[in-house]
């Protein structure tokens, strides 16, 4: 695997910035920096960027469209992104949710995963590329049964 980075800034930065590179770094990866530039340059870089933003978007529209079937409806629609927040009803505990889920081989975030208050206990994250198996919806959908039968005990 190759891991490298870069930063895009102002050309009259460049300088000051390569000094520091080469101060605080104790050897460079000449291949890796080359393949980074090839990819940077040649194109197929931003090619590959936009195919995933068409496939990140319809995957996005697709899960959606299958927590609806659920009664799930999103928080706020991103105009782009991996990440899908969601508002359960106030009375349902995601943390709970989402451990019924993974006790089933589903991994979910619960909102509260995500906040110092704790506020958020009735929202949840979703990764919209990983929601094109059917299974989660299936397996989330008995976890909120679930926990309705639990609140209704």
């Amino acid at each position: 695997a190759v891991r490298t980075g870069y930063i895009a800034t102002k050309p009259e930065w460049i300088e000051d910035l390569t000094d520091i590179k080469i101060a605080t770094s104790f050897g460079g990866n000449n291949l890796c920096a080359e393949i980074l530039f090839s990819a940077l340059t040649d194109g197929s870089y931003r090619k590959y960027l936009d195919e995933l933003k068409i496939d990140l978007a319809k995957a996005m529209d697709s899960t959606i469209k299958q927590l609806e079937k659920l009664g799930i409806k999103p928080w706020v629609k991103p105009q782009a992104g991996l990440f899908l927040w969601c508002e359960l009803a106030e009375h349902l505990d995601t943390a709970r949710i989402a451990q019924h889920c993974l006790e089933q081989g589903v991994i979910l975030a619960p909102g509260n995963a995500f906040s110092q208050s704790q506020k958020f206990k009735n929202f949840i994250r979703f990764n919209v590329a990983q929601c094109q198996n059917p299974k989660i919806f299936e397996v989330l959908s008995h976890a909120i049964q679930h926990e309705i039968a639990h609140q209704h005990g």
